[in-house]
């Protein structure tokens, strides 16, 4: 398969998996480091850093995935999420912002990830309109470059990322854990969707 091929096929199954049946969707947990993890499902992977000061969770993919992220998240704390960040604004990686809003988590996202997913919008790629989303799953903490959190034993820096997958791209480092969370600004084995 040529690369032109293969991008093509990953993007039609991005738009495929908005319509997916979320029922079948089972979501895997794969520890990382000592308080960081990963877990997938269906749409971008979730990075989570999980400790005694906070449960902190970059994406939450889709809405109707909230309840079984949830409950994974239930295994490794009992404490609810306090913190999600979006690395952008795409529906795969909001997707469970107001259902996360509502059980008291703060959103954290780049200026740009707000006000793309307050306003009405179109990606191109798709033929696709957006609609704006409810104030509950909209960012209250918003940054223009990079903003850290102290939590859980280890630094995570979130950088933004211009000029990338989105206007509103942000990548996570976790300094003592040596792992990062890219987002959308990398596609294994792809090329990189530009929807800015």
């Amino acid at each position: 398969m040529t690369p032109c091929a293969l991008f093509a096929a990953a993007l039609f199954a991005t738009a495929v998996s908005a319509q997916e049946d979320f029922s079948k969707v089972e979501i895997q947990t794969e520890k990382l480091a000592d308080t960081v993890y990963m877990m997938t499902g269906s749409g971008g992977n979730l990075g989570l850093s999980v400790g005694e000061d906070a449960v902190f969770v970059i994406d939450d993919q889709f809405a109707p995935l909230t309840p079984k992220i949830q409950a994974a998240i239930a295994k490794l704390s009992s404490e609810p999420v306090k913190f999600v960040l979006n690395t952008h604004w795409h529906f795969d990686h909001t997707g469970g912002n107001e259902n996360l809003g509502k059980a008291g988590a703060i959103i954290v996202a780049h200026e740009n990830v707000r006000k793309r997913l307050s306003t009405e919008g179109f990606i191109e790629f798709f033929g696709m309109k957006t609609k704006p989303e409810p104030q509950i799953a909209l960012p209250v903490v918003t940054f223009t470059r990079d903003i850290s959190f102290h939590l859980n034993g280890d630094e995570l820096v979130v950088t933004h990322a211009p000029r990338a997958h989105t206007d509103g791209d942000s990548m996570v480092r976790f300094g003592k854990s040596n792992v990062v969370h890219m987002g959308d600004t990398f596609f294994n084995k792809l090329y990189p969707f530009i929807d800015t």
